[in-house]
């Protein structure tokens, strides 16, 4: 048969058609293609072709995950890096102790909200669901002195207020902050054993 060109389409009727004519009389002929494909690509046909499937009849699969195997837990990287020094690169939720020209000194705990939160306030035997969708764990005694360096972003509420938010320099807030605090939760923001931002945790 000499070579002319053909649709995707006819091509795919033409596959059909040499399945079907392979199978015994009498026997039930299996479906080649299990999902639809709309082939738009023109494609020259020969008589070898004909019993040539991969030309023309493709095969698409998409996996999505799964949306209900999400472990509840603590918010950001969690809560449990280890005994190190310095934190390892993440998101990390924790009490600000003290504060430095050169740095702060942190106390790491663990953020929960939503069914999270109301599952860890009831395994430590708090108010569940806790008070404002939110619940604080901290069981570890270390402290950790982080160096922060001075231009690095510092996101806080100077009044309390959340419409008071302001973004500073880290050289600027340790002149801004009351010495000696209060101190309200932070998350850092640790890249290369670095604290690259601080963001203060607005809470009710």
């Amino acid at each position: 048969m000499s070579s002319r060109l053909l649709t995707g389409a006819l091509t795919l009727a033409l596959v059909v058609a040499c399945t079907s004519a392979a199978d015994e009389p009498g026997e039930t002929t299996s479906p080649v293609v299990t999902t639809t494909v709309v082939v738009t690509t023109t494609v020259e046909a020969t008589t070898t072709m004909l019993g040539t499937t991969t030309t023309s009849l493709l095969t698409t699969t998409t996996s999505l995950p799964p949306t209900d195997t999400v472990p509840e837990g603590p918010s950001g990287s969690g809560c449990t890096p280890g005994d190190a020094v310095l934190l390892p690169e993440g998101e990390w939720f924790g009490q600000v102790v003290n504060v430095s020209a050169s740095g702060i000194e942190f106390d790491l705990a663990c953020w929960f909200t939503g069914e999270a939160a109301i599952d860890a306030a009831a395994e430590d035997g708090a108010e569940s669901p806790p008070p404002n969708d939110y619940y604080v764990r901290n069981d570890n005694a270390l402290i950790r002195s982080l160096p922060v360096p001075p231009d690095v972003e510092v996101t806080w509420y100077p009044t309390g207020d959340p419409t008071s938010e302001a973004t500073v320099t880290f050289a600027e807030w340790v002149d801004e902050v009351p010495a000696g605090g209060p101190f309200n939760g932070v998350w850092l923001d640790v890249i290369d054993d670095e604290v690259r931002r601080i963001r203060e945790q607005w809470v009710p």
